[in-house]
């Protein structure tokens, strides 16, 4: 299951530095990238963040769930996902 979420830019770190500590992820910082993994893949495979002030209007958050049980517990922390796929 892929999540897509549209955050403030304001609270873009603060949230991915909640998901980070919640789920005990490693964090890779790319320009303006931020990657989230686990070593074990099992029930979340990837959060991706992204966010350029000099060229976005807002946050894009992407999850990636092997187990769909957890998008309550991100949808709490980013909102209502504008994608599910």
């Amino acid at each position: 299951m892929k999540l897509f979420y549209k955050v403030h830019p304001c609270k873009y770190a603060v949230l991915m530095e909640a998901i980070r500590a919640r789920f005990e992820m490693h964090e890779e910082v790319d320009e303006e990238k931020t990657i989230l993994m686990l070593d074990n893949q099992e029930a979340i495979e990837l959060v991706t963040g992204s966010y350029d002030p000099r060229h976005d209007q807002t946050a894009e958050v992407r999850v990636v769930l092997n187990d769909a049980s957890l998008k309550p517990v991100f949808d709490s922390i980013l909102g209502k996902p504008y994608i599910v796929k």
